[in-house]
């Protein structure tokens, strides 16, 4: 499944939320009608917030001159009048049900009774106002929980207008009409109730009594108006918006992520490289892309509010032409190379064309306006991340596209990642199978550890070896080899195992682990060896592969004291190139070549599969016939080997087969046995030689070190202030993670922060890194492309221990103060946070971490332009 547009779950995913959300807000706008009439000044208006048991209409049915001047779901405006005083009444039933705000008709409801009271007190700005609380709607474990709560939840806010939480009053509904009543005012200010020695004085009226003893009181307030636009709150409307705002920017972020992704492959992908037509179309592509991210006039910035520019740019760009060379161009690549490569990246295709319809990007920019008028005080500080990546992605891609570089570092990580460490303390004595693909190395570890498990099959009308049950050595069948690591087996303990391997290694086992009690007595191998199976070095796969094989074996045998090597060979394939693919790998490893021609009888030996009856001398007797004198030379001792060495494993009969394998191991173990009593007066030496193609990648990627360091910085600081800004990790889960990367870059002489970056200390800071970010799931789930950077760089790094013959990585020297800076602002500004008082919750200290951090930054000139000038 394509990982961008073709992949229906992911573009799914953002253009359903985009119309759900849609959805919300439309039917919260198309619910309100802004139709309230003008409300003498200075009138008296009482205003109703709860529901009241549904019993407002009995406050004012009483009176002889009422009239209802708007009824509707949401809100009830009444007229009364009495001895000639006239006053107003409003209801609003369900602003006070917010509490759960997953419930989606419960949070649109409050929204929209929210903006009708803003429409209301736009008409009746002059008015005298007595709140009326449904106090049993207020949440709260008790009354003063309650009281705090209406501060808190901000219940006396409505947008530009709000009254001071000084004077109002609460009802609760007993029964009989009879309502709880009680009134706040300025002598009894709120907080004054928070006191455990205050007690709240409840007075009980029926329904008909409510309004006269309201009037009574005297207790009205004024509405006042915000001064500034940052000051408009609507109370707990903005926390619905500020979820829905939450989930579409999660989409947002997710789907730009993987169009990035598709940009990564486009540059990764096989064909591109040594194809200046290929590297011509991406690049000018990519540089499209770039243009209208880097315009200083007309830039695109990483503001929420301008995603639907974002958006229709990007658009624009993938259905111009650029793209359509790149997208006809994929549909005519079939090669083995690309359906390899798509199969590892897990990709379909690669095709280019527009992240959203334009009726999808119309109504993401409907939804922006809707949190630009009622949520703009917190929607003007979001940032979409992704685009601040995207800005940096391109300006890298875009200068390093034309010499191939992310194909080479695809390449030289295909390597790394492949490459097995080996053991990290000595093998005493070890057994290595090498051979070409499908020449039965697993059916001979199979054979030595548990003869009786082998069987005759049946495969294309061929008799072959199999097991009766799986095993960790797979016998594969057809042409692709099952083996693609070095596998081994140790004739012991798995606590002896971990001594010498990494107790991480998932591919060397005791013989504890794969074999029954019953099965290890009758394995006839002697004790603490270890068996080896190596993959294949012949074409049967990629040349990435092979490099990486080499490299592991090498590793092996620098950790191994005393090495006896069977060659595996099909004496049905005996051609030139089978024998140079059986013993070029591991000539070349060998410091002295002559280490196999003058003492191939003190650690190699032959093992001839497949063979018929007589055939081994049948090829002796005609040797110059069949190989014509080509492996005089630089082969002569494999007619030794052949004649001296060798064991011949004939094809499986089925009535003589456990006679077959039965001499097989018994062959082995008494020619391994001879050679490790000789051995200790003789180990050949190997060093690690580094493929032409190798070197080729590795020349490749030296001048680009700093550069790829300098963009780790770029991101990790962005990736910093994305975790502060947006995590939800609690502030003192953030204290220590920051204190642990802060402790990363401490120099251990000094107790310093480091102000550089070096060869020297790069390797140790870039996997400590690397360990920070993955212990933190915040950015381990947001952020590939720091983690991609750091692979490339620790790959670079890691090829370098190999390189012995060619030049190190250049000196080099990176200043990190903007790192170092920016970690010691965050770790003041929690300290700041944590010493407000006990009761603030944790959501706020969060929110105003937030707030601080912004504010933080942008005193430095502007959040967009302090970001820029660090990258």
């Amino acid at each position: 499944m394509d990982q961008y547009q073709p992949n229906e779950e992911k573009q799914t995913s953002i253009t359903k939320q985009i119309n759900t959300i849609h959805s919300n807000i439309n039917k919260i706008q198309n619910s309100i009608i802004d139709n309230i009439p003008q409300i003498p000044q200075k009138s008296k208006v009482i205003i109703f917030l709860g529901y009241f048991e549904n019993k407002f209409d009995s406050f004012y049915s009483h009176f002889e001159k009422k009239e209802v001047l708007l009824c509707g779901d949401y809100f009830k405006l009444v007229k009364i009048e009495k001895k000639g005083k006239i006053s107003y009444l409003l209801y609003f039933p369900s602003i006070l049900s917010y509490e759960d705000q997953n419930d989606e008709k419960i949070a649109q409801n409050l929204c929209i009774s929210k903006i009708y009271a803003e429409l209301v007190l736009k008409k009746m700005e002059t008015c005298y106002f007595y709140l009326i609380l449904d106090i049993s709607q207020l949440t709260g474990d008790d009354d003063r929980g309650k009281l705090d709560n209406i501060v808190k939840d901000s219940i006396f806010y409505f947008g530009s207008f709000y009254f001071k939480e000084k004077q109002f009053f609460f009802l609760r509904y007993q029964q009989d009409d009879k309502w709880d009543y009680h009134q706040f005012s300025k002598q009894f200010a709120l907080f004054s109730y928070f006191q455990k020695d205050k007690q709240l004085q409840i007075q009980t009226y029926r329904d008909n009594e409510i309004l006269k003893t309201i009037f009574k009181s005297s207790n009205y307030t004024k509405a006042k108006k915000v001064k500034s636009d940052d000051q408009i709150n609507y109370g707990q409307m903005m926390t619905y918006l500020q979820i829905q705002q939450r989930f579409l920017k999660e989409q947002i972020n997710e789907d730009l992520k993987q169009f990035q992704i598709i940009l990564l492959h486009l540059q990764q992908m096989p064909i591109i490289k040594n194809n200046f037509a290929v590297v011509e179309e991406v690049e000018n592509y990519l540089k499209e892309l770039q243009a209208g991210f880097m315009e200083e006039k007309n830039s695109l910035k990483d503001d929420a509010s301008q995603i639907v520019q974002v958006y229709n740019f990007i658009n624009k760009v993938n259905q111009g032409q650029n793209a359509q060379d790149i997208n006809k161009r994929q549909q005519n690549q079939l090669s083995p190379q690309m359906v390899q490569f798509k199969e590892e990246v897990k990709i379909q295709e690669l095709k280019i064309q527009p992240l959203l319809s334009d009726e999808v990007i119309y109504k993401l920019y409907e939804i922006i306006k809707f949190f630009q008028k009622y949520h703009n005080n917190i929607f003007k500080n979001e940032k979409i991340f992704e685009v601040q990546k995207l800005t940096l992605n391109l300006k890298q891609w875009s200068s390093n596209c034309n010499d191939t570089l992310e194909n080479t570092l695809y390449e030289l990580k295909y390597i790394t990642s492949r490459i097995q460490d080996g053991p990290q303390n000595k093998i005493e004595n070890a057994i290595y199978f090498i051979g070409i693909t499908k020449v039965g190395k697993s059916t001979i570890i199979n054979s030595l550890l548990n003869p009786d498990n082998i069987i005759q099959e049946d495969f294309v009308g061929q008799k072959c070896y199999g097991n009766k049950k799986e095993t960790k050595f797979a016998i594969g069948k057809g042409g692709v080899s099952e083996t693609q690591n070095i596998y081994g087996v140790y004739i012991g303990k798995r606590e002896e195992v971990n001594q010498i391997f990494d107790q991480n290694e998932k591919h060397v086992f005791s013989i504890e682990e794969i074999l029954d009690k019953e099965q290890i007595q009758k394995c006839k191998i002697p004790q603490k060896y270890f068996l080896f199976d190596c993959p294949g070095f012949d074409d049967n796969c990629n040349e990435l592969m092979r490099i990486a094989h080499r490299i592991s074996l090498y590793n092996y045998f620098k950790k191994t004291k005393n090495i006896i090597v069977f060659f595996v060979i099909d004496i049905t394939q005996q051609s030139i190139e089978n024998i140079k693919n059986t013993f070029d790998p591991i000539t070349q490893l060998l410091k002295d070549k002559n280490d196999i021609v003058s003492h191939y009888d003190k650690w190699t030996n032959i093992i001839l599969t497949k063979a018929k009856k007589g055939q081994r001398q049948y090829y002796l007797d005609n040797w110059k016939v069949m190989y014509k004198g080509f492996l005089d030379e630089n082969y002569s001792f494999y007619k030794n080997l052949f004649e001296k060495r060798s064991i011949e494993f004939v094809k499986p009969k089925i009535k003589e087969i456990q006679i077959i394998v039965g001499n097989l191991t018994d062959k082995i173990i008494e020619m391994s046995s001879q050679q490790l009593q000789s051995n200790q007066a003789f180990t050949p030496e190997f060093q690690g030689v580094l493929d032409p193609k190798m070197y080729s990648l590795y020349e490749h990627c030296i001048p680009k070190v700093k550069q790829k360091l300098e963009s780790i910085l770029k991101f990790f600081l962005e990736d910093l202030d994305e975790y502060i800004l947006e995590s939800n990790d609690r502030i003192e889960m953030k204290k220590e993670k920051i204190e642990k990367l802060q402790s990363i870059l401490l120099d251990k002489n000094t107790k310093q922060m480091v102000s550089v970056i070096t060869y020297n200390n790069c390797k140790d800071i870039l996997y400590d890194l690397s360990n920070w970010i993955n212990g933190n799931p915040y950015l381990q789930k947001n952020d590939i492309f720091i983690q991609q950077y750091i692979e490339d760089m620790k790959s670079i790094l890691k090829i370098s221990q190999y390189c012995q013959k060619i030049k190190q990585i250049a000196p080099f020297e990176i200043k990190i103060d903007n790192l170092v800076n920016r970690i010691k602002t965050i770790i003041i500004k929690i300290e700041e946070v944590r010493k407000w008082r006990y009761f603030v919750s944790e959501s706020n200290k969060n929110i105003s971490l937030r707030k601080i951090y912004l504010a933080e930054l942008d005193n430095q000139n502007n959040y967009n332009l302090k970001l820029q000038q660090l990258y």
